[in-house]
């Protein structure tokens, strides 16, 4: 684990990487903190770069000081600081959201039972939506401290080389959409990792059904190869992920679409138009968004798949003219001059 009672300081190491009282105490954050860690960077990180981690906490970077530009620190050691404090903030955030109602409630052998505030009290219980509103930011702010923790070893794989033995890497790595960034690029989703994971059956589908009939299978099999083993020869590295690029806008359109026919939703809460409403609690008011503007969005997102493929198998052809094998949705295009046969 990356929290302990010895370094604890009345909760000064969790204040580090969120906003939290000093009164808090190792004693009741610690089973949380236990669980998240295995449960969301353990399995993400794999048991070596896990390992690598813990050790780090132990005996690498004072963990009261988690700037990357630490004055005279190596840069080795801003790296293993920064990769801390990343590490750090997810696991504390998804913590509290993990275990809300625990932390919030006593457990013991009378039963459950909640806090009971007085008039008397300086603080009392938050408001219904006021926890909802903490529950998401929790969560995203956790999520989000994943995808940047995948960013991160991705670029420093060459100084943290336990990571390339995660299930993580070895999927990210021969993966075409490969993070919430390829998604934003078509279609904004603010970064969210829930999101990038509700999406993940359909990028799937897309890519094995869509994608690769219509590149061809040779083409997509020398994109994979050329993701999975890099090429020395930095152009050829150019054209691969050139191709991984275009490739990606299609699939993502696709998915998203697919996504919308099957839920009407883009987002963890639904598609919805937010307004102003003076004296509502948090002052917003959400609406789903009708049935009708969800069916334009799909039509929409249609014709920017279309669009994406079109520019997609135009890079195909400019260099990888050797793999490709024309443009599929032109199979029927035929000079029927002085003939009698048409499709139908």
């Amino acid at each position: 684990m990356i929290f302990s009672a010895e370094k604890w300081n009345n909760g000064k190491e969790l204040k580090a990487v969120m906003k939290v009282n000093t009164a808090i105490s190792f004693d009741m954050m610690e089973a949380p903190l236990r669980n998240a860690f295995r449960q969301y960077l353990v399995p993400l990180l794999g048991d070596a770069m896990a390992g690598e981690v813990v050790e780090i906490y132990r005996f690498g970077p004072n963990p009261d000081v988690l700037e990357q530009n630490t004055e005279g620190a190596t840069e080795r050691e801003q790296l293993d600081s920064c990769l801390l404090e990343i590490c750090k903030r997810a696991n504390a955030n998804l913590a509290l959201w993990n275990d809300f109602d625990e932390i919030s409630m006593r457990i013991t052998d009378a039963g459950f039972q909640r806090q009971k505030s007085d008039n008397n009290e300086s603080f009392q219980q938050v408001y219904k939506y006021q926890e909802d509103n903490l529950r998401t930011s929790l969560r995203n702010k956790g999520f989000n401290a994943l995808d940047e923790l995948l960013e991160f070893l991705y670029a420093h794989i060459a100084e943290y080389p336990e990571f390339a033995t995660s299930q993580a890497y070895q999927d990210r790595k021969s993966a075409i959409v490969r993070s919430t960034a390829d998604v934003n690029d078509v279609c904004f989703i603010n970064g969210s990792r829930i999101i990038f994971l509700r999406l993940q059956p359909h990028l799937k589908f897309v890519e094995e059904m869509l994608l690769q009939p219509a590149i061809g299978d040779k083409l997509y099999e020398h994109l994979i190869d050329g993701l999975v083993n890099q090429s020395e020869d930095e152009g050829r590295r150019k054209d691969v992920e050139r191709l991984r690029l275009a490739c990606s806008r299609y699939i993502v359109a696709m998915a998203v679409r697919r996504l919308l026919m099957e839920t009407g939703s883009i987002t963890d809460r639904g598609l919805y138009f937010i307004t102003v409403q003076p004296g509502e609690k948090g002052n917003e008011e959400r609406k789903p968004v009708d049935t009708e503007r969800i069916s334009v969005q799909i039509q929409n997102l249609k014709a920017d798949a279309d669009m994406y493929m079109t520019a997609l198998l135009r890079t195909a052809r400019s260099y990888f003219s050797e793999l490709y094998v024309g443009d599929p949705r032109r199979i029927f295009d035929r000079n029927n001059d002085h003939k009698h046969t048409f499709w139908t």
